[in-house]
């Protein structure tokens, strides 16, 4: 019963001052009223349930008193609640008008504390700027130092690197001159050989021309077209040689340039 007691004096004090509060926190008075309100129907049940044992007993007549008695008191609870409603708002009212100036002090410190801290605040702010410029200052010429000596590493490397670039270069084109200098006297010299033959052929084949022209000129033919794929050949075989060797340089100079240039 003491827990009984508890909840209905709670229940009758939110009860009574649940609109006291209402510009703060109504929503969680009105949760504590209902929780008040089925704390005593649970009581109410859990009774009940106990005392159902009584029945056929002599405390029969015991249990009928405390039943209606539990159920009277929750009646109460909620008669009460409801008509302490309306002097809750009048008290709140008058509560409101009592603490009005109250409440403008109040508010009066919090705006006097923000000013006398903002200056405060703002010595902060300048000392913390002054710290990370002295950082700044310190670290800076560290910094600058650390970059002239990349761009000095960089000019120098360069510097080392362009004669070599430029040897490279010249280079590249004496060994495509020289190749080609090799090679094509080459082919030249198969193809006059080739072009000697077939003058060798027809000067042979003249006294005859008018008696077997058409047979000298089939020769002839069949001869050229013999002889072509062999030139064609020998071309083809010296085009990839040549054509390497231009890649080869190429590259090497790709890379050196990249190089410099990074």
């Amino acid at each position: 019963m003491k827990f009984v007691a508890l909840a209905l004096t709670l229940l009758l004090a939110l009860g009574s001052q649940a609109n006291l509060f209402q510009a703060d926190a109504p929503t969680q008075l009105e949760h504590y009223k209902a929780a008040a309100l089925v704390y005593l129907n649970q009581v109410k049940d859990q009774a009940e349930k106990a005392l159902d044992n009584l029945d056929g007993t002599d405390y029969e007549q015991y249990k009928l008193q405390l039943s209606e008695s539990l159920t009277k008191l929750q009646e109460y609870a909620q008669t009460t609640s409801q008509a302490l409603t309306p002097y809750a708002e009048t008290i709140s009212t008058q509560l409101m008008e009592n603490t009005k100036q109250l409440r403008e002090r109040v508010m009066t410190d919090v705006e006097d504390l923000r000013s006398k801290l903002e200056p405060h605040r703002a010595e902060l702010y300048t000392a913390l700027q002054k710290h990370i410029d002295e950082y700044r200052e310190k670290l800076e010429p560290v910094f600058q130092e650390y970059s002239a000596l990349n761009r000095q590493n960089a000019e120098q490397l360069r510097a080392k690197l362009e004669p070599l670039m430029d040897d490279i270069r010249k280079a590249f084109e004496s060994n495509i001159e020289e190749t080609k200098s090799k090679v094509v006297p080459m082919v030249e010299a198969v193809r006059t050989k080739l072009t000697e033959r077939l003058e060798d052929l027809r000067t042979m084949a003249a006294p005859y021309a008018e008696e077997y022209k058409e047979q000298l000129v089939k020769a002839v033919e069949e001869a050229r077209e013999k002889i072509a794929p062999h030139t064609q050949d020998l071309q083809t075989r010296m085009e990839p040689y040549m054509e390497n060797v231009r890649t080869t340089f190429a590259q090497m100079y790709e890379t050196i340039a990249k190089a410099i240039q990074a």
